[in-house]
């Protein structure tokens, strides 16, 4: 009598606990970036010497700066012109959104597809998060929601690359159902995954905590960080952007947009930004 084959979750879950796998590594530069701006005495040639040590990220930044989105009537050839143009949590953002894009852009063949719709999703919801916390009056956490809807699913990269490892060693078959692979990003595991991967990359404890439980019942309606990227979450389903649509969510209902006190003007005006996104995260 045979064994039972392995479901593909038991395959996953094994992989995780047995092998040393090599889960996608933070850029140390963009977090201390991220941690420096929370000193009064930083300097713009502070700042200068953080980006230097790393002159791929350096590249990517000035990239960035140059898409259509920030561009303005001159080039930015330098990290300084770009921190005068921008300012410096700007530029810090950017080098958070250029050293996350550089993770979303290591596979090929069937699996890139997967990493195209996670890093839009990803973009949209950095996005859609700061817009929501300066348009619902809370302008001072609106780079903390840029960067927690920016790396909030980064569990489901992880679990990406774990099935891409599956299928380069043999354990999984090269033509696994789109069905199933989604179904897979959207489990519970995406949630484990994300917390251990942001743990390990030392982010701070709020975004730990969007990143494990932003999918989790009930919702603390006084978390507004928490509200807003579940709320872009909501709205990026509706719009088809990610791994699936659902054009029936009806935001106004949600006790998200409902807790933050926004109408259906709002929401639209919010749906419209997030597809503008999408061709921004094409453009970088």
């Amino acid at each position: 009598m045979t064994a039972p084959q392995q479901s593909i979750h038991d395959l996953i879950a094994g992989f995780i606990t047995t092998r040393d796998i090599k889960l996608p590594v933070f850029n140390p530069v963009a977090l201390r970036l991220q941690e420096a701006l929370g000193r009064n005495d930083i300097r713009i040639a502070d700042i200068e010497l953080m980006i230097a040590e790393d002159q791929a990220l350096t590249s990517q930044i000035l990239r960035v700066a140059n898409a259509a989105f920030y561009k303005g009537l001159q080039p930015i050839t330098t990290i300084r012109k770009a921190i005068i143009r921008l300012g410096n949590q700007q530029v810090a953002n950017l080098a958070m959104v250029a050293a996350q894009q550089q993770m979303y852009q290591k596979s090929s063949g069937s699996f890139q597809s997967y990493q195209e719709k996670l890093w839009r999703h990803a973009f949209a919801s950095a996005i859609g998060s700061q817009w929501l916390a300066k348009r619902c009056g809370f302008g001072a956490a609106a780079e903390n929601a840029f960067l927690a809807g920016l790396l909030h699913n980064i569990g489901q990269l992880a679990l990406l690359k774990i099935i891409a490892d599956l299928y380069a060693t043999g354990f999984v078959p090269a033509n696994l159902p789109s069905t199933l692979i989604t179904e897979i990003l959207d489990s519970a595991m995406h949630t484990e995954q994300g917390y251990l991967l942001a743990k390990k990359w030392n982010l701070p404890d709020e975004y730990c905590a969007v990143v494990q439980n932003h999918h989790q019942e009930p919702c603390d309606p006084n978390n507004t960080l928490m509200l807003f990227v579940r709320l872009v979450d909501q709205a990026c389903e509706k719009v088809g952007i990610g791994l699936h649509g659902d054009s029936q969510v009806a935001l106004a209902a949600t006790l998200e947009a409902q807790a933050l006190g926004l109408g259906e003007i709002t929401l639209a005006e919010l749906e419209i930004l997030l597809e503008d996104s999408v061709v921004m995260a094409d453009q970088i």
